[in-house]
């Protein structure tokens, strides 16, 4: 009687190759017609970031909340905008929507700047005042907001 364990030895090989190289699938050809609702998910969050990280700099300013309440909250929204960034990188566009990914990336990076920095300023770190970190905010929201109209949304 022959033994079947050489074809199933094969049969789990060649498994194994069409489920590792299915793994390779995503790349330029996973670009779609999803790709202006993904970039413009992730501007909305990073605009979440960007404007928690506002309110937060006017309530410390104000004095209306301490330190490490502000420094959480900070963390929390530089989380946001750094989720975005990284969805933004990874995302693969269609050809069309390729400028509009590098406005909303370049927004986005100065915008992971700008709460960085308020959260070094919180922490009396940052060589900035409040004023000039409130600008840098209002800059990067107003950037977001700029690559979100290119989108159309």
């Amino acid at each position: 009687m022959p033994s079947h364990r050489p074809r199933a030895r094969r049969v789990v090989g060649v498994a194994s190759c069409v489920v590792v190289l299915g793994g390779c699938a995503y790349g330029p050809s996973s670009a779609d017609h999803r790709a202006a609702e993904n970039l413009a998910a992730a501007l909305d969050e990073a605009a979440s970031g960007v404007e928690v990280a506002s309110l937060v700099v006017g309530l410390v300013e104000d004095d209306r909340t301490v330190t490490p309440v502000a420094d959480v909250t900070l963390r929390d929204a530089l989380a946001d905008v750094g989720g975005a960034q990284d969805a933004l990188a990874r995302d693969v566009p269609e050809l069309a929507q390729h400028a509009a990914r590098e406005q909303a990336l370049a927004a986005v990076a100065d915008a992971v700047s700008a709460v960085a920095d308020a959260r070094s300023w919180v922490n009396g770190v940052s060589p900035s005042t409040g004023p000039q970190v409130a600008a840098a905010l209002d800059a990067a929201g107003e950037a977001i907001d700029a690559a979100t109209q290119e989108l159309g949304g």
